[in-house]
């Protein structure tokens, strides 16, 4: 039969806290779901972990890949669930995280009630490796506050968030590193409607070895300013240029310095107050070049961490004469 939810993971080296994981989504108090978990090639025993459950739940539906594709991979597993996905509404739940037990009930009964609304997600709680709580992150409850704050910064959790399996968007497997902050942006420009609820219904576990914390920040930077140049572009022309984009440019800024690409980087980083990034590509580009691009930014180099952020906007504008 065709289950209500559809719940979607991908795992991979989750263990030691896969297991209250999975389980919190097996205990939630809504229990029509199917769960769908992409094993991405764990060199840990999340495979057995995920062996032992799927035996004692048959709700749970495994996928094992063949070969780890790291973060262009993780994109492509949350496509795969999309798609073997039979539920009425699609929930998303990371490997590291615990949904609050009525998580599913309170989504489902919201969308129910909310038929004009595509996405729902909620206010999370932060938590430590060891389930200490940390604080409380607030979403935007209304969807006009949702858009207005989405270009500037992200207002939906993505491990928290569920919506209806009746439209055709997807992660894009290009916008590494933010694929979920695109699909909001581009949720946006087809103009579906989100709602964050204010229960606290997911513990999002922060944890010094984890994917987000690897990520080089220039390099994620680079993606999301393109990421919001492509929302700019939908907005201004109804399509955006994503199909001839090239993320090996961004991906290889490190092994292929072009100046062109060095000096979008520092202004990009200038943008995000990445100082250490700032600091790490104009170094890159001094040995490319030594223009006035690179004396104006060497200038604020010196002027140091303490005044980067004030003054990197005086001198974005600058540039421009």
């Amino acid at each position: 039969m065709q289950p209500t939810i559809s719940v979607v993971m991908s795992v991979y080296n989750a263990d030691p806290h896969l297991h209250i994981a999975v389980k919190s989504i097996l205990n939630q108090t809504f229990t029509d779901f199917e769960f769908i978990i992409i094993e991405d090639c764990s060199t840990d025993d999340s495979r057995n972990i995920l062996l032992k459950l799927a035996k004692e739940d048959l709700r749970i539906k495994l996928i094992f890949k063949d070969k780890n594709e790291g973060t262009e991979g993780f994109i492509k597993n949350l496509n795969i669930g999309l798609k073997t996905a039979k539920g009425k509404y699609i929930a998303r739940m990371d490997a590291d995280d615990i949904s609050l037990s009525n998580r599913f009930e309170k989504q489902f009964q919201f969308l129910e009630k909310n038929g004009d609304v595509y996405m729902v997600g909620s206010n999370i709680e932060l938590i430590n490796e060891n389930n200490q709580a940390l604080r409380i992150m607030k979403a935007p409850e209304r969807d006009a506050e949702i858009k207005k704050e989405m270009p500037k910064r992200i207002s939906m959790f993505h491990p928290v968030i569920m919506f209806r399996n009746d439209n055709n968007l997807n992660y894009r497997e290009k916008m590494r590193y933010c694929e979920d902050y695109d699909l909001y942006l581009r949720a946006i420009t087809s103009s579906l409607k989100m709602a964050n609820l204010q229960d606290n219904l997911l513990q999002y576990r922060i944890l010094d070895n984890s994917l987000s914390r690897k990520q080089d920040k220039v390099i994620k930077n680079l993606f999301i300013n393109k990421m919001k140049e492509f929302y700019k572009e939908r907005l201004l022309n109804s399509k955006d240029s994503y199909e001839t984009f090239n993320p090996d440019e961004y991906l290889n800024i490190y092994i292929n310095p072009s100046q062109n690409l060095v000096r979008k980087s520092i202004i990009v980083s200038k943008k995000y107050h990445d100082y250490e990034g700032f600091i790490k590509m104009l170094k890159i580009y001094g040995n490319i070049s030594t223009d006035i691009f690179y004396i104006k930014n060497k200038l604020l180099l010196l002027l140091g961490k303490s005044l980067f952020n004030l003054n990197s906007k005086f001198l974005n504008k600058l540039e421009k004469y």
